[in-house]
């Protein structure tokens, strides 16, 4: 069999346009019932065959066109392409669908097929004995990004745990994907009178203001490595004091003590650099 022998396609059931073919053709027999009457037990009953004159019944048109249009009707919708969905009172009929059937999924979208004979579940809650119809397909995405299929489905990225927002001088994490997994707001001056700046080259500078002789100072940051150098400058709000002096002991990367000498104790500014 070659494609290029295919049959033409039905467009239409046979008699559709005949009024009499809706009385569906019964599936019991008609014997005992309507004399005469076909169905899908008996098809034409053996009364069909007897001769008139013998009381034999002959064949009705609405049976004849009646019963090819419900099988044409159903080539038309095969012939389209279209495919049936699990039908539980079709199933209990047939004593369950066979191994290798097809059938419909619920959402249309696909199809599952029986790898069991006599199969009654239903696939599109879950029973069992029904895979994809192509076990190579894809129906869902794992992992980074998630989704569900079959048919059209709506890709979900993977949250990083780093809260959405703007960062400023952000410093951040990055995984071998690509991702940013941490991000947090650089290093910026506190407000007030103290407060401290981290380069990205990891210089660190700091900076606060002092009152009194022997005041011991807390740097707003611990430096991680070492400190450089301090710088501590008086200040005179009454102009006088060029004698006054200021210096530094105990420093250390956490902080360290004022000293203030000279006629003028008064207060004055510190500057801390590090890494």
């Amino acid at each position: 069999m070659e494609l290029a022998n295919a049959p033409s396609q039905l467009v239409e059931a046979w008699a559709a346009g005949d009024s009499s073919k809706t009385n569906p053709i019964p599936v019991p027999s008609q014997q005992g019932v309507t004399p005469g009457a076909a169905s899908w037990t008996d098809g034409f009953p053996p009364l069909c065959a007897e001769p008139i004159a013998s009381g034999g019944i002959p064949p009705s048109k609405a049976d004849m066109n009646g019963g090819l249009y419900q099988m044409s009707a159903v080539d038309v919708w095969m012939c389209a392409g279209g495919g049936f969905p699990y039908n539980s009172a079709f199933s209990a009929s047939i004593g369950g669908y066979p191994k290798g059937a097809r059938v419909l999924m619920a959402s249309g979208n696909g199809y599952w097929v029986s790898t069991v004979d006599n199969n009654v579940t239903d696939p599109d809650t879950g029973g069992s004995g029904w895979a994809s119809a192509d076990e190579n397909a894809i129906t869902a995405l794992t992992g980074d990004v998630t989704a569900t299929g079959p048919g059209s489905a709506t890709a979900t990225l993977a949250a990083s745990g780093v809260t959405a927002g703007s960062y400023i001088g952000a410093n951040i994490t990055v995984d071998a994907k690509g991702r940013v997994t941490a991000a947090a707001n650089g290093a910026f001056p506190f407000t007030g009178t103290s407060g401290y700046q981290k380069l990205p080259s990891g210089l660190i500078l700091q900076w606060g203001s002092f009152s009194t002789n022997g005041q011991a100072i807390t740097f707003p940051l611990t430096f991680p490595n070492a400190l450089f150098i301090i710088t501590t400058t008086l200040a005179y709000p009454d102009g006088s004091g060029d004698s006054n002096w200021s210096n530094y002991s105990s420093a250390g990367v956490s902080g360290f003590t004022v000293n203030i000498g000279g006629a003028h104790n008064g207060s004055g500014n510190w500057f801390a650099i590090g890494y």
